[in-house]
């Protein structure tokens, strides 16, 4: 951590979290100011975690490393080996921990020319990707998150107005048909459902939420598909729970919502 700020920041958190999340955090951040020294700028959490929602025992952690200059391939295989030791000393986080390494220059210019950044995240190893509009949800989360090394967000993260938020939103929907036909088992399949159900709950409120709090919207707002959207939280939330995959199902619902948000996307005004 960087002094008593930093300490206070967490502090924040602290009275909702458990001791190992805290312990994975405050690893992740002293490792990553060792791995990158000077290049890193800022370190930030978002999402679940900072929400009731979080369960420590099942859902990710999400963390945007703001760094001054586009990263390469030697940093990826450096922070390859500081990944592999935190899920070697916290064995339960493997595989939960999310990671854009992106230089603010990289966020501004996503809007017209891609750029590169350093991405670590739930089924990927850790690679090179385009900094580009994919992630500007991830981005927009994160400039609502807490500091855990480094200046405020909003002083540190490039604006990205609701409208360009929600334009991803839509463009997100539109492709989860043709994403869903490739996931055959049923924690993907779960994912799907559950991020409809994100999309639906930002086109109507304007702000994302989180994976829980959308489905329990969504049983009532799409009563019915309530019990498909009970069992894809279950699928992703609850161990006890074996799940059966359902892709019929699925692709059924994954595209009656993504029309229902084209359908909001294009009564805000929105590209999509």
């Amino acid at each position: 951590m960087n002094g008593a700020r930093d300490a206070r920041t967490l502090n924040k958190v602290n009275h909702l979290r458990n001791a190992e999340v805290q312990a994975v955090l405050h690893r992740l951040t002293h490792d990553v100011r060792i791995v990158l020294v000077d290049e890193l700028v800022a370190l930030y959490v978002y999402g679940s975690l900072l929400t009731p929602d979080f369960d420590s025992s099942r859902s990710d952690v999400d963390v945007c490393a703001i760094v001054k200059h586009d990263l390469g391939d030697a940093h990826v295989d450096l922070l390859r080996v500081m990944h592999a030791r935190l899920v070697q000393d916290f064995p339960a986080w493997r595989d939960r921990v999310e990671v854009d390494y992106v230089s603010a220059a990289a966020i501004r210019d996503s809007r017209t020319t891609a750029r590169s950044m350093i991405r670590i995240s739930p089924g990927e190893p850790i690679h090179l990707v385009e900094a580009n509009a994919h992630y500007v949800l991830n981005w927009y989360m994160a400039r609502r998150g807490e500091t855990l090394h480094g200046p405020p967000p909003l002083d540190v993260i490039p604006a990205i107005s609701q409208a360009e938020f929600l334009d991803v939103v839509a463009r997100h929907a539109r492709a989860w048909p043709e994403w869903a036909l490739e996931m055959h088992h049923a924690g993907g399949q779960a994912y799907a459902v559950l991020s409809l159900c994100r999309a639906l709950y930002a086109m109507q409120f304007g702000e994302q939420a989180t994976k829980k709090a959308a489905a329990r919207f969504a049983e009532t707002e799409l009563p019915e598909w309530s019990e498909l959207i009970v069992w894809a939280a279950r699928a992703r939330y609850d161990p006890d729970f074996r799940a059966s995959a359902r892709f019929e199902d699925v692709i059924r619902f994954v595209r009656d919502v993504s029309d229902r948000v084209a359908r909001h996307a294009k009564a805000r005004g929105l590209r999509g």
